[in-house]
């Protein structure tokens, strides 16, 4: 029997999307576990109904709220991690977010994790840019960001100004969370592929990880980062020069946040070194279509 994966998806949209990209993962040698935003119950509904005919699927039962920026994206993550292991163990955890899509056969795919096995696949941003906006993101307490975006235009208008009066309150009193800790603050997007003794050490320090990014903004861009390259696992990672090659995930920062992918970009996708790509949107269904055919043939 082959080593099995387990996949982690975050979905709370886009139903069309993430029904083509469980499609692609219905594979004997996968898992699938999949989180729905509490939000939006409707397709919680409809994905509860859902049969795969190969892979084992698993629907997370207590889903939470999801805001951008928040603590809710570590503790989904975590939740996720979780639960998988539960059921493990596995060669590798992928979390995949509902808007992404494999860009490669599942066969081709299964073949670079076993040729690679014991290796981490994670992305870092190492500019001094980036580095600078991870030290500021951890520096001050954030608190309403789960108003910051994706909230209702009350909710963000009555919040705003109070989450930028405590910001410039602890600018004025020079507040630095990082003062007086050996903490080396990396950054990069959250989407890995990690063996099990990685998910492992990773959920026997949640209460540390919860503790120490809890208020921090955009901490799922930097717990994950800032966790493994002080540890061992450091040695293992597969390329930290490169956020696309280290996570083999190929993301378009610069034309989006992130950019949707067109048909036109189809055989550049299928060209991409990488394994996964994001993001996919059903307004651009030929896309994925496209995307689909193309892999399955």
């Amino acid at each position: 029997m082959k080593d099995r994966h387990a996949y982690l998806i975050i979905a709370h949209n886009e139903p069309k999307v993430l029904e083509t990209l469980l499609k692609l993962l219905d594979i004997e040698w996968n898992d699938v576990y999949l989180h729905i935003d509490k939000r939006n119950p409707a397709l919680n509904e409809q994905m509860s109904h859902y049969k795969m005919n190969k892979a084992r699927f698993f629907l997370l039962p207590e889903p939470i709220a999801v805001y951008w920026g928040h603590t809710s994206q570590i503790r989904v993550e975590l939740n996720l991690m979780r639960a998988a292991q539960a059921n493990g163990p596995y060669l590798y955890y992928h979390l995949l977010s509902g808007c992404d899509l494999p860009i490669k056969s599942s066969q081709a795919i299964y073949d670079f994790f076993h040729r690679n096995q014991g290796r981490e696949f994670i992305g870092f941003w190492n500019s001094d840019r980036d580095i600078k906006d991870a030290r500021k993101k951890m520096r001050f307490y954030y608190v309403f960001n789960r108003y910051k975006k994706g909230a209702s235009f009350w909710q963000h208008a009555l919040t705003m100004p109070l989450r930028n009066l405590f910001l410039i309150l602890q600018k004025l009193f020079a507040v630095n969370r990082l003062r007086g800790k050996n903490i080396e603050i990396k950054k990069g997007f959250n989407w890995f592929s990690i063996t099990e003794e990685c998910c492992q050490y990773i959920l026997d320090r949640e209460p540390y990880i919860l503790k120490i990014f809890n208020h921090t903004l955009c901490g799922d861009e930097l717990f994950l980062h800032t966790l493994i390259w002080r540890s061992p696992f450091r040695k293992a990672l597969y390329n930290t020069d490169d956020p696309q090659l280290g996570s083999m995930r190929t993301i378009d920062w610069q034309r989006g946040t992130p950019y949707v992918w067109r048909a036109e970009d189809v055989d550049y996708l299928l060209q991409s070194p990488c394994l996964f790509a994001r993001k996919f949107s059903s307004s651009e269904m030929e896309t994925v279509q496209n995307i689909y055919i193309r892999i399955t043939q």
